[in-house]
């Protein structure tokens, strides 16, 4: 994490949360917010639509980058840009997924940056669609919880090292040194106290730390 920041990954207390998908694409604005901020501001509002009002009433982001927005009634996918925003609904299955690339904003110039931006997209969404498909839609929120999905999706490595469980490249290649640090995911039901799980190591390696409840 960047010290200093004052949002990026979480939720509040009214079941509305965020994450952040880092886009490399042009142009930036430094009359708009940064996209920390617009981050910040989202956890302060009650629903993904008042987030989106929210981040509307504000002009935008100063630079690209996505967003998964979620509360307990849905989520969309928030691809902002200096030049406008696009906002990705949930797909039949009640699904959205996103890595680093833009699927829909075509307001951008975004050059090619990492080759395995595709191929992390594509294998989530056969892993979740897969799933659905074997266990049947009208019990996925029965048996849909974190623990399935870091053993079912995020310690995945296939495509290493720029997998879904992204691992290190000493050859300096795409991320170079970056990997995966730490898991995060939230849970949002109706009538309930929201909650997550975080995971600090790369899920599924054997050097991961125990499972840390929110609210800590």
């Amino acid at each position: 994490m960047q010290p200093g920041i004052v949002g990026k990954i979480g939720f509040n207390s009214a079941s509305v949360g965020v994450c952040l998908n880092a886009i490399r694409a042009r142009p930036i604005s430094t009359d708009l917010l940064p996209i920390h901020l617009l981050l910040r501001t989202a956890l302060e509002c009650d629903s993904v639509d008042a987030a989106i009002a929210a981040i509307e009433k504000l002009g935008g982001a100063a630079s690209s980058q996505h967003i998964l927005i979620a509360d307990s009634h849905g989520a969309r996918g928030l691809e902002l840009s200096p030049r406008g925003a696009v906002y990705l609904p949930q797909d039949e299955g009640n699904l959205i997924v996103h890595t680093n690339h833009f699927l829909e904003n075509k307001l951008v110039d975004e050059p090619p940056w990492l080759s395995g931006s595709p191929f992390r997209l594509e294998k989530a969404r056969s892993l979740c669609r897969g799933f659905a498909q074997e266990v049947g839609s009208a019990r996925l929120g029965d048996v849909v919880d974190a623990t399935l999905l870091r053993n079912l999706v995020f310690s995945n490595t296939e495509n290493s090292p720029q997998a879904i469980c992204c691992s290190s490249d000493p050859t300096g290649g795409g991320l170079g040194l970056s990997e995966t640090l730490f898991n995060v995911v939230m849970t949002f039901e109706n009538g309930k106290e929201p909650k997550g799980e975080v995971v600090f190591g790369r899920p599924g390696s054997g050097a991961e730390t125990r499972v840390y409840n929110m609210p800590w």
